[in-house]
């Protein structure tokens, strides 16, 4: 019997002529929602993937730059009279782990000699370190400067010379 009932629901389809590639409603359904679940699955995943890929990294980025700077060697601010000159100490670059301190640029307004920086006149002068690389020119612009103010003599500056 069971034969008999599978035989005639395959003459029953045959009699609506169904074509075999043509879905019924009932799996345009089913379709739809399993469309929509692999959507949604694939959006979450795409997402989860995202994030993981930013935190990693974020956390690469942070262990690559963890040793880096740019600071001034000795004091950002130097008072001196008219008549001394200033050796400059120049800066400490890192920048990727890398060392760039030969990639400093000095731009100053003070006068220069093989014996240093002076100046022949009374005022607050600068010197400005800035560095050629994609950290601290293109990416963040960091500059440091440090200011050196010559003053004139002072008369006790001028008799202490002279008893010596």
């Amino acid at each position: 019997m069971a034969i008999k009932k599978s035989a005639s629901k395959v003459s029953k389809k045959a009699e609506l002529n169904l074509e075999p590639n043509r879905p019924t409603k009932r799996n345009t359904r089913k379709v739809k929602n399993n469309v929509k679940k692999l959507t949604f699955k694939t959006i979450c995943v795409s997402l989860c993937l995202l994030v993981g890929f930013a935190v990693i990294g974020f956390a690469v980025a942070k262990y690559l730059t963890k040793d880096d700077c740019f600071e001034i060697i000795g004091k950002d601010e130097i008072t001196l009279t008219i008549g001394e000159y200033y050796v400059d100490e120049g800066v400490s670059v890192v920048a990727f782990g890398i060392d760039c301190t030969d990639k400093v640029v000095i731009d100053t307004d003070l006068k220069q000699n093989d014996k240093g920086y002076y100046a022949d006149e009374e005022g607050t002068f600068y010197i400005r370190y800035s560095v050629n690389n994609f950290k601290y020119s293109k990416l963040f612009k960091v500059q440091k400067i440090r200011l050196i103010t010559f003053l004139e003599p002072s008369d006790d500056t001028t008799l202490e010379e002279n008893n010596e």
